[in-house]
């Protein structure tokens, strides 16, 4: 046996491979493997980490943990196929799936008696397998010998793939170097992906969620229904993961086994169509769903395939939203502070001019009364509403009192007008509920869209809040037949009560919204999120060997445009308010402090009228 050839070789595809870490599972003599390790140990080569591991020395129980434990991104493993036991170990690697991307496997033959065809044609040999068949033999009547690699792959033997040979080059060895002899195809002109691309001979295995329609009705039906594109608002997260799922189908040119269940899971990854990727029953889940911490130890988060939303919508009450600070709001407190004891210098400073134009002035030139000192503060009062005065005062400093009182009026005036006016008639009503917390301490009723995913956050939520929600909104309509509600029920009840809150998946009820309700009551919509806003990925078995396939497939659906063109699609995620499209009126939760306070002051004036004549009356009995 030609051990430096081989060890050339071997330096070779590790140093093309950037690989730095090899197993050798041989059955060499103890001068041969000494020699071996002597030459590839040289100063001038390349460092390898390796291990020999003799095959008759060795049993397979637990190969993995035992001998191919690493924490590198790949480790190479030379097999010997020369050896009697080689058989055995290839058989055991197969069974416990290691033919995969974490493996570089080099599998030597200088023999014409092994078909490696038919011995591995029924092993398990992944998509993303890294194996390569390396066949020995002499170069004519040089010293040289010749390595013929073939690429070795299975689209997936459980599911109906067939084994895979592709030449790849021959090298000729010496026992100096290796140096390349010809390709043998173009395989090396492209990704080992771009090998792989097709899976023509296999039948995915797909887990589809139907939650809208019942999975006991006949195959053929619940086909025609996930095929459907009008509708978008039914099931709209099932049936988007679905189209999502044809588009795949078409670029690897696969064949699709859809199942289908009626929930996503029963816990975070028991049951379902999580459950059955979890457990390998299947080999994709169609629809897009949560990447929880439980579900990421079983399964890879591949690519962003969905959005969810889950918000409470509800109209304000009319009588919800009452409140009189609006007419203050456009000035600080001490702002107004400020602007009444100016108000009140002026009026004393009025009161002044009066009282010394009665005693200075010519008496064709004075008022025939002086003004009270309450009199110039109604005045001072009636000027900063935009109200005039019979009293003038005939003198210059009385005059520009007056000037400077009118001027600073009508400055706050019309800046307090423009601003009223702006915040009265520039949006709806809102109410000042805008948390979960805030809703489950209010007195509103609640109802909720029958979904899956919404009764298990409510059960496995760590957020208090929404354990208080639950408590005080949930549990005490318990025996409520009209807790939970089909969407468009619940839409059509919010429009129909104002203060009726509906919980349910922005993606298909907001399609409901946008049918039942005018511009202007969308505008009148108040809406908290029921969870935070999250992604949704398409979600494969942790060592599945078609993760990286499927995750540029579908990176190329997204590069596209394909992605984008469908969630624009299937999926809505915002209300359009249009409030410039229409009359916004000011309602009596605005007017009702204004109305209050003129009644209020009727009521004064009549007190004091009534006092006045009791006064009256009093004195003219006195007398």
């Amino acid at each position: 046996m030609q051990l430096l050839h081989l060890a050339n070789f071997v330096l070779h595809n590790l140093l093309q491979s950037r690989i730095s870490f090899i197993i050798f599972f041989h059955c060499w003599a103890g001068n041969e493997t000494f020699q071996f390790a002597q030459h590839i140990n040289k100063p001038h080569h390349q460092p390898i980490y390796h291990q020999f591991a003799h095959l008759n020395d060795w049993n397979w129980d637990h190969l993995e943990q035992r001998y191919l434990d690493h924490l590198q991104p790949t480790l190479a493993i030379y097999v010997d196929l020369n050896c009697l036991r080689s058989r055995s170990l290839l058989v055991e690697a197969s069974r416990s799936k290691l033919y995969n991307q974490h493996y570089h496997w080099l599998l030597h033959d200088n023999s014409e008696f092994f078909d490696f065809y038919e011995f591995f044609k029924t092993k398990n040999i992944s998509v993303d397998a890294d194996v390569s068949y390396v066949k020995q033999r002499h170069a004519g009547s040089s010293d040289d010998v010749i390595y013929t690699l073939y690429d070795v792959y299975s689209n997936g033997n459980h599911i109906g793939g067939q084994l895979n040979m592709t030449a790849d080059c021959e090298l000729v060895c010496s026992q100096v170097d290796c140096r390349l002899n010809r390709y043998l195809s173009s395989l090396h002109m492209r990704p080992k992906y771009s090998n792989r691309e097709q899976l023509t001979d296999v039948v995915l295995r797909v887990a589809t969620v139907v939650t809208q329609r019942p999975i006991t009705w006949p195959r053929e039906q619940l086909m025609r229904f996930l095929h459907q594109v009008n509708e978008t608002h039914v099931d709209s997260l099932v049936r988007f993961g679905f189209q999502l799922s044809l588009i795949l189908k078409d670029m690897l040119q696969c064949g699709m086994n859809f199942t289908f269940k009626d929930r996503w899971s029963l816990s975070d990854f028991n049951g379902g169509s999580v459950g059955a990727v979890v457990d390998q029953t299947a080999d994709i889940g169609s629809a897009p769903c949560l990447a929880t911490a439980g579900r990421l130890q079983h399964l890879s988060a591949i690519i962003e395939t969905g959005y969810f939303r889950s918000v409470c919508l509800f109209s304000t009450p009319r009588n919800a939203g009452i409140r009189g600070d609006v007419f203050l709001q456009p000035f600080s407190a001490l702002v107004w502070y400020l602007f009444g004891g100016f108000l009140l210098l002026i009026a004393l400073l009025l009161w002044l001019a009066f009282l010394m134009e009665s005693k200075r002035m010519h008496s064709r030139w004075r008022l025939q009364f002086v003004p009270s000192l309450l009199n110039t503060c109604l005045i001072s009062f009636g000027a900063a509403c935009i109200q005039s005065s019979a009293l003038t005062p005939r003198s210059t400093g009385g005059r520009l009192a007056y000037f400077a009182l009118f001027l600073i009026s009508f400055i706050m005036y019309n800046y307090y007008t423009s601003v009223v006016v702006s915040s009265l008639l520039s949006s709806p009503v809102k109410s000042q509920i805008k948390t979960m917390q805030q809703l489950a301490e209010s007195s509103l009723t609640v109802g909720l869209e029958p979904q899956s995913f919404t009764k298990s956050y409510l059960n496995y939520t760590q957020r208090p809040e929404i354990h208080l929600f639950s408590k005080r909104k949930i549990e005490s309509q318990s025996k409520n037949p009209e807790l939970w509600l089909p969407a468009e029920q619940g839409i059509l009840r919010v429009r129909d009560r104002p203060g009726y809150v509906f919980v349910f998946e922005a993606s298909s009820g907001y399609a409901y919204v946008e049918r039942f309700f005018t511009q202007q009551q969308i505008c009148n919509l108040n809406e908290i999120l029921f969870r935070p806003e999250l992604l949704l990925y398409t979600h494969l078995h942790r060592n599945s060997s078609y993760k990286e396939l499927i995750r540029l497939k579908l990176l190329r659906v997204l590069e596209t445009g394909v992605y984008r063109k469908h969630r624009t699609q299937w999926f809505r995620t915002k209300l359009h308010c249009y409030s410039q499209n229409f009359v916004i009126t000011v309602g009596m939760e605005y007017v009702a402090p204004l109305f209050f306070m003129l009644i209020c002051g009727y009521v004064l004036v009549l007190l004091l009228l009534l006092l006045e004549l009791g006064w009256q009356r009093y004195v003219q009995r006195a007398h």
